[in-house]
């Protein structure tokens, strides 16, 4: 299948000033300091749905690049996202690795200006958003994006923003980041479109308002708090707690707790009529030399449904076919990681889950909802950092969902596989 992709040459235009730096102004950190790099990534992805398939194997990335800050005042920088379809039926669209109608795209993603006093930074225009401050060395990342505004970045390019955002710390602790978001490139999109066209609104289109602040008390501990507005469309308040304690150098514990109130706002232009509900989960982790165990439990008032609109996450129960946030639903999660290199496959590692999902209702009709019980894996090879492929990974994902309607049980099967390529050129 040919790919139909337009990429105009004012991209490349661009991003040629980024690709470069002058040896003669070596001492410029403008361009001394300027970097460049790659984000190769190639994806296979078929899911076996009850009534229908999606299937795609896509080809593309991303190409970055960014400059040093102009008396340590100002830098701009620039991505040029791509997918291509290597193989796509057009009769198994729907993967969200490649435009509707399984075609490739090519759209400038990011394209910025960042202003720096001091410490803090305005970022202008065309920008990915969600700084994630849970980072501690050898636990388990929880979900790609830990907000409600972020990258979610799970096919082929992430989210990306239009937008002017604030941000930096305050103190030694604490950071927050503030801002107006008025437009958003969906995962396998090549134009931006509002925040409120996103959500699913049709009639209307307005930008939203956030502002947050993350504040770390002490080493591996954090606490976030976020407020999100999308006028006439929808509300977010978003606080989580993430604590992990060492009790040797190979073995730790790991306590975390979300709340998350949504609910509609003005004109109710979502759903054509107001709602509100809740969602609240709590998580722990045990990890031990190569072994880690994990667990959560979720649940969600029966309002309406939770709506992660632009980010993959931050529900503890985020799952590859279906996250568990329905109307009324009780979840829960249970799984392990082995690190392999004790086995003798040094580089390899394997993940195992299960999630469960129960007395979830329809909001309108207060009708029951099928049971959901889902079973993810994932086996995970990444090249050592003295390798020629340093910073590849490659990873094989195997999930298959129940869906129990009491009467008939549907069965959803989801098998991927992935190379990623983080590659700098300086």
């Amino acid at each position: 299948m040919l790919a139909r992709v337009k990429l105009p040459a004012a991209l490349l235009v661009a991003l040629g000033p980024l690709l470069a730096t002058s040896a003669a102004a070596a001492e410029d950190s403008f361009t001394a300091d300027a970097k460049a790099g790659a984000q190769f990534r190639t994806l296979y992805f078929n899911r076996d749905l009850p009534t229908r398939i999606q299937e795609s194997w896509a080809a593309g990335g991303w190409l970055w690049g960014r400059t040093g800050y102009w008396r340590d005042f100002l830098s701009f920088g620039g991505t040029l996202y791509a997918s291509l379809p290597l193989y796509g039926p057009n009769d198994r669209d729907g993967t969200l690795s490649l435009k509707p109608g399984q075609d490739g795209y090519g759209v400038l993603g990011e394209a910025y200006a960042k202003l720096k006093v001091s410490d803090q930074t305005l970022t202008l225009y065309r920008q990915t958003i969600g700084t994630n401050p849970q980072k501690a060395e050898g636990v388990r990342g929880i979900q790609t994006d830990m907000n409600y505004l972020g990258s979610r970045d799970i096919r082929m390019t992430p989210l990306s923003y239009e937008a002017a955002m604030l941000g930096g710390p305050i103190g030694e602790a604490l950071r927050y980041e503030a801002g107006y978001v008025s437009k958003v490139k969906d995962l396998n999109a090549d134009k931006f479109v509002s925040m409120s066209r996103l959500a699913g609104v049709t009639t209307k289109d307005t930008g939203m308002w956030t502002g947050g602040l993350q504040w770390s008390p002490q080493k591996d501990a954090w606490v976030q708090g976020f407020y999100y507005s999308v006028e006439d469309t929808i509300r977010i308040g978003y606080v989580d707690v993430d604590w992990v304690t060492r009790t040797s150098k190979d073995s730790y514990y790991r306590v975390a707790a979300q709340y998350t109130d949504q609910r509609s706002d003005g004109a109710n232009l979502l759903l054509g009529r107001a709602f509100k509900t809740w969602n609240a989960g709590l998580y722990g982790e045990l990890g031990w030399n190569w072994f880690k165990a994990y667990g959560a439990l979720g649940g969600t008032g029966d309002g309406e449904q939770i709506r992660n609109l632009y980010s993959f996450g931050p529900f503890y129960i985020t799952q590859r076919i279906k996250t568990f946030s329905r109307a009324g639903e009780e979840a829960a999660l249970l799984g392990t990681t082995f690190d392999l290199a004790g086995a003798g496959l040094p580089g390899f590692s394997f993940d195992f889950n299960i999630s469960d999902g129960r007395h979830a209702v329809d909001p309108v009709t207060r009708a029951g909802q099928p049971k959901w019980r889902e079973y993810d894996t994932d086996l995970v090879y990444r090249f050592a950092k003295e390798s020629a492929l340093a910073g590849m990974r490659l990873r094989f994902r195997w999930g298959r969902l129940y869906e129990d309607f009491g009467t008939r049980v549907d069965r959803t099967d989801d098998t991927r596989f992935d190379v990623n390529w983080a590659i700098g050129f300086n």
